[in-house]
């Protein structure tokens, strides 16, 4: 079985040749289809044997015929929210895998939390929110998780006892599709999400908003049925479903 383990001159020879891939991609990628060809039943060329023994750099072997059965993420792509693929961010990224840091505290990787609050203090200032601090997350769905999360909590707390039964979620009917998740993920239940309608400006209906509210406050102040109280408002600028729809008009 291969090692693990390449020697520095082994690593810059494979190195060197997936370089020339990603190279080669780049120049040609924007002529390349952002719809690909391949099928759900075109799978040929990765329906191979799982082999019983590692095959060391020949596991690269496949990478040019990947490149050949995707959508190329380029200008012409709207669909979907991706995440930068600036190439020079691509080789940060390589660099961060080398260096495989745990980046849960600042004892464990000083440099890559120092970082994430440097970039999130200079941010937060751009947007006339000096002094605010926050974590990198994968994406908005886990942001909205760890939100929400953070949000209940602070009212409804439910770390140490479970989640409380009736705490109510206010949205827009437009919100992202990650909210009913968490809100089921965090064990509040997909029940306690009150979608509010939007005008004609795809903005929350505020009225109705408050009528739900004060409808729920005074259910909870007489005791009608205990256990619905509003305990947090999400607020969205923009949905994507909006943004797609005025692209295609």
């Amino acid at each position: 079985m291969p090692p693990l383990r390449v020697s520095a001159d082994e690593f810059r020879a494979i190195a060197d040749g997936v370089n020339r891939l990603v190279a080669d991609f780049l120049s040609d990628l924007e002529e390349r289809q952002t719809v690909s060809a391949t099928s759900t039943t075109d799978t040929a060329a990765f329906d191979l044997p799982l082999p019983e023994e590692g095959v060391g750099e020949a596991a690269l072997r496949d990478l040019e015929a990947i490149s050949e059965h995707l959508r190329a993420p380029t200008g012409r792509r709207l669909p979907y929210v991706l995440g930068s693929g600036d190439p020079i961010g691509a080789l940060g990224d390589f660099y961060a895998s080398v260096l495989n840091q745990n980046v849960t505290a600042w004892r464990s990787a000083p440099a890559a939390v120092t970082i994430e609050r440097t970039v999130l203090e200079s941010l937060a200032a751009a947007i006339g929110c000096d002094g605010f601090v926050g974590t990198f997350t994968s994406g908005g769905s886990l942001g909205n998780l760890m939100a929400l999360a953070m949000a209940r909590e602070s009212r409804a707390p439910a770390n140490e006892d479970g989640a409380q039964p009736g705490a109510v979620v206010y949205a827009s009917e437009e919100v992202h599709m990650s909210i009913p998740k968490a809100v089921a993920m965090l064990g509040l239940g997909r029940a306690s999400l009150r979608l509010i309608p939007v005008d004609e400006n795809m903005r929350i209906d505020v009225p109705a908003l408050e009528a739900a509210i004060g409808a729920a406050l005074s259910i909870a102040l007489f005791a009608v049925a205990p256990g619905s109280t509003p305990f947090v408002v999400l607020v969205a600028a923009g949905f994507i479903s909006v943004g797609l729809a005025s692209l295609a008009s």
